[in-house]
C-alpha cells in the first residue's frame, strides 16, 4: 500500500539549514554578538518551526503515511533535543538557568557528560532523518501520478543511517576514553641481555674484585632484573659481590657513593666508581636493559684504565672530516658516529688530527692509536713521515682505505710491508643484493678469517656468518720477491699477517664492469685486512732513516702494531649498526691495538636490529599495502557476495 506526505518534502533540508544556522552562531560568529543573535535565533527559530509543521503533518497522515511522519517526527524531536543538552552545557545557558557547582571537579564531570551526550543525540537524529528524507526524495514526482512510497523502503534507509550514527559515537566516546586513560600496551620484543665473554674477562682483568651495589626499593621489577644479569657475571667470574639497599634505608651509604636516585647501579673497584642509570619502572627501563651488558663493558673499561685518546686524521676527505660528509650522505652509508660511539664505549677520548693539531710535525704524544679512515686525497710527506715515526716509535695504526682513494702510502709501505692495490673487487656469485643490478656484486662478503687476536669474535661465529665489504680494494705483501728495504734483509722486515681473506669466487674488476673477463681477470682469494706488529726494540729496524732507534730500545717501549682495511666502508653507520659480525670484526680490532686483546669479544645486546630493504622491497612494501591490501579485501567482498547470490539461486530453484 502507498503513502501520500502532506509536508512540502524540502522540510528536512529546512531543519538541517537551520542547525547550520546555528553552527555559524555559536562557533564561526560567537565572538561577534549580532552576528551570533541573528543567526542562533534565526537557526532556532527555523529548527522549532520544522519540528511543528511535523507535528501538524502527522496528525492529518492516515495509514503507511502516519508511520513515515512519526518516524520523521522521532528525529526532528531528537534534534530539537540535542539542542536543549547544548543550551545547558553552555556558559550562557548554566548562567541563566542557575547551575552553580561545588568545585572544578564537579563543573568538569557534568561538562564532560554533556559535551559527548549531545553530539550523540544529535547524530543519531540527524542522520536518520536525512536517510529519510533522501528515500522519500527519490520519489516526489512519483507522488504526482499517484503512486506512493513503501513505508518499508524509508525505514530501512533511516535505520541504515541511525546504524552509521551510532558506530560513530561509539568511535566518538572510545577515542576520548582512550585520551583520558592514555595506557599504553608495549608488545615488543624484551629481553635482558645477559653477560658476554668480555665482560666476564674484563671483570677477571680488574686489580680487585668488582663490588656490584644496586639501590632499589625492595620490590621492584626492574631490580629483578638487573640482578638476573649481574649474578650471571658472578657465576661466570667468580669475582663479583652483589650487595641490595634501599635508597630511602640506607641514606648514608647512598650519600657516601654519590647516589641521588633509585634505581642506580654501582660498580665499585680499586677505589673508583661507575654508576648505572636504569629507573624503577620497567616501561622505561626496557630499553637500558636490552643493552645492559655494552653499559657495564663501558663502565668496566673505566674501571680497568685511565681514558686514553685515539687520534682521527682529518684534512684528507676522510669519511670523519666534515668536507666529506655530504659525499658520504649521497653513497647511503651514513657517517662515522657508530664507529666512534664503540671507541668511547671502550673508554677512548676520541680527538682529530690534522695539520692544525701538529699532524705535519709529531703525533701527539698522548696518542694510543691514530686511526684514518678513507682519506680521499694524499697525506703530505711531512705527515707521512709523522706517523712513520709514531710507528717506529711503537705505536698503533689503523688505516682503511678504498679505491677511489688518492692516498699513497709510501713510507709506510716498507714499515708496514703491505702494498694497497686500488682494484675494486667484485664477486658475481655471493654477494649481498640492494639495488638489484650488477652494482651490487661490489658489496662482497666473506667468512674466512685467520686465527689471530683482532678476529676472535669473527673465527669464532656461527656456520653462516659473514662480514660485508662494500667496494673493497685488496692488499698484497710488500717486497714480495724476497728483497729487503733500504738494504736490509728479509729478516729485518715486518712480516704481516692477512687475517680477513675473500671467498675464491671473487675477482678483481679491473675494467669497471661488474662482470667477470676470462684472460683479463682471476677469482681467488684476496688480501682484504692485514695485521702488522713488531716487537718492542724492532720496530726501527727496518728503515736505516729511523730517527732516534734507542726510543724504540728503551725500558718499557710497546711493540708496534698496525691494521690495515681494505675497505673503509666497512666504519660506516649503515654497516656497523645493521651487521653485528662487522662491529665485532672492528671492536677486536680496536682492542687488538690497544693490547686489550684479552677482553676481546661482543656486547650481548637484546635490541632490535633494523631491517634494511633494497629499493626494490621498498617499492614492494609501498604498493602491497596501498593497493594490495584493499584489493585483497574487494575481492574477499565480491566472492561473498557471489556465494550469497549463488545459494539464493539454488534456494529459489
Amino acid at each position: 500500500m502507498g503513502v501520500t506526505r502532506t509536508a512540502p518534502w524540502w522540510l528536512t533540508w529546512a531543519l538541517l539549514a537551520g542547525l547550520v544556522s546555528l553552527f555559524l552562531g555559536e562557533r564561526v560568529f560567537e565572538t561577534i554578538a549580532p552576528a551570533r543573535a541573528v543567526l542562533s535565533g534565526l537557526g532556532a527559530l527555523v529548527v522549532l518551526g520544522c519540528l511543528a509543521w511535523r507535528v501538524a503533518s502527522r496528525r492529518s497522515a492516515v495509514g503507511e503515511a502516519r508511520e513515515v511522519e512519526t518516524l520523521l517526527l522521532l528525529t526532528y524531536a531528537g534534534c530539537v533535543l540535542a539542542l536543549v543538552l547544548y543550551f545547558i552545557s553552555s556558559t550562557d545557558g548554566m548562567r541563566w538557568l542557575g547551575i552553580e557547582f561545588a568545585d572544578d571537579t564537579a563543573r568538569r564531570r557534568y561538562l564532560v557528560v554533556l559535551h559527548v551526550l549531545w553530539p550523540t543525540v544529535l547524530a543519531v537524529s540527524l542522520l536518520p532523518a536525512l536517510g529519510a528524507q533522501i528515500a522519500l526524495g527519490a520519489h516526489r514526482h512519483a507522488r504526482a501520478a499517484g503512486a506512493g512510497l513503501e513505508a518499508l523502503r524509508v525505514r530501512e534507509t533511516a535505520t541504515a543511517a541511525l546504524t552509521i550514527a551510532l558506530a560513530g559515537g561509539f568511535l566518538l566516546v572510545t577515542g576520548w576514553i582512550a585520551a583520558e586513560r592514555d595506557v599504553t600496551l608495549d608488545l615488543s620484543y624484551f629481553r635482558t641481555s645477559s653477560p658476554g665473554s668480555a665482560t666476564a674477562a674484563m671483570v677477571e682483568g680488574l686489580d680487585e674484585p668488582l663490588r656490584v651495589l644496586l639501590f632499589f626499593p625492595e620490590v621492584n621489577p626492574v631490580k629483578d632484573e638487573a640482578l638476573r644479569y649481574f649474578r650471571a657475571l658472578a657465576r661466570a667470574s667468580g669475582r663479583v659481590t652483589i650487595e641490595e639497599h634501599d635508597r630511602v634505608v640506607s641514606p648514608r651509604l647512598a650519600e657516601e657513593h654519590r647516589v641521588t636516585a633509585d634505581g642506580t647501579v654501582v660498580l665499585a673497584s680499586g677505589g673508583r666508581e661507575e654508576h648505572i642509570v636504569l629507573g624503577t619502572g620497567l616501561p622505561a627501563a626496557r630499553r637500558a636493559l636490552r643493552t645492559l651488558d655494552r653499559t657495564v663493558q663501558e663502565r668496566l673499561m673505566a674501571l680497568l684504565r685511565e681514558r686514553r685518546v685515539a687520534y682521527l686524521t682529518t684534512g684528507h676527505g676522510e669519511l670523519n672530516d666534515t668536507a666529506s660528509a655530504d659525499l658520504v650522505a649521497d653513497e647511503g652509508l651514513g657517517g662515522v658516529g657508530t664507529f666512534q660511539e664503540l671507541l668511547r664505549l671502550l673508554n677512548y677520548e676520541v680527538r682529530p688530527l690534522g695539520l692544525a693539531e701538529g699532524l705535519g710535525r709529531e703525533v701527539p704524544n698522548d696518542a694510543a692509536m691514530v686511526i684514518a679512515l678513507g682519506p680521499r686525497r694524499p697525506f703530505l710527506a711531512e705527515e707521512l713521515d709523522a706517523l712513520d715515526r709514531y710507528l717506529a716509535g711503537g705505536g698503533s695504526l689503523l688505516l682503511a682505505l678504498d679505491p677511489e682513494s688518492g692516498f699513497d702510502l709510501g713510507p709506510l709501505v716498507p714499515r708496514l710491508g703491505v702494498r694497497y692495490v686500488a682494484e675494486t673487487l667484485v664477486d658475481d656469485q655471493q654477494h649481498l643484493r640492494q639495488r638489484g643490478n650488477n652494482s651490487d656484486r661490489r658489496l662482497i662478503v666473506t667468512n674466512r678469517f685467520s686465527a689471530h687476536a683482532a678476529t676472535t669474535t669473527p673465527s669464532r661465529a656461527r656456520p653462516g656468518g659473514a662480514v660485508l665489504f662494500v667496494g673493497a680494494g685488496h692488499l698484497q705483501e710488500a717486497a714480495a720477491d724476497g728483497a729487503g728495504w733500504d738494504g736490509g734483509t728479509r729478516g729485518d722486515a715486518p712480516r704481516p699477517t692477512f687475517i680477513v681473506r675473500s671467498l675464491p669466487s671473487t675477482f678483481a674488476d679491473r675494467n669497471g664492469n661488474f662482470e667477470f673477463d676470462e684472460g683479463l681477470e682471476e677469482r681467488g682469494s684476496y688480501n682484504l685486512v692485514a695485521a702488522v706488529e713488531v716487537a718492542a726494540g724492532e720496530a726501527t729496524k727496518g728503515k736505516a732513516s729511523a730517527d732516534d732507534p734507542e726510543r724504540a730500545l728503551s725500558s718499557g717501549a710497546r711493540p708496534m702494531r698496525a691494521l690495515v682495511y681494505a675497505d673503509a666502508g666497512l666504519f660506516t653507520d649503515a654497516v656497523l649498526r645493521s651487521l653485528g659480525l662487522n662491529a665485532a670484526l672492528v671492536a677486536d680490532g680496536i682492542k687488538w691495538l690497544g693490547g686489550e686483546e684479552a677482553l676481546a669479544g661482543v656486547a650481548e645486546s637484546e635490541e632490535d636490529i633494523p631491517i634494511r630493504h633494497t629499493r626494490a622491497e621498498d617499492v614492494l612494501w609501498f604498493y602491497s599495502t596501498i593497493l594490495g591490501a584493499p584489493a585483497l579485501v574487494l575481492t574477499l567482498g565480491l566472492v561473498g557476495v557471489w556465494r550469497r547470490r549463488r545459494r539464493r539461486g539454488g534456494v529459489a530453484s
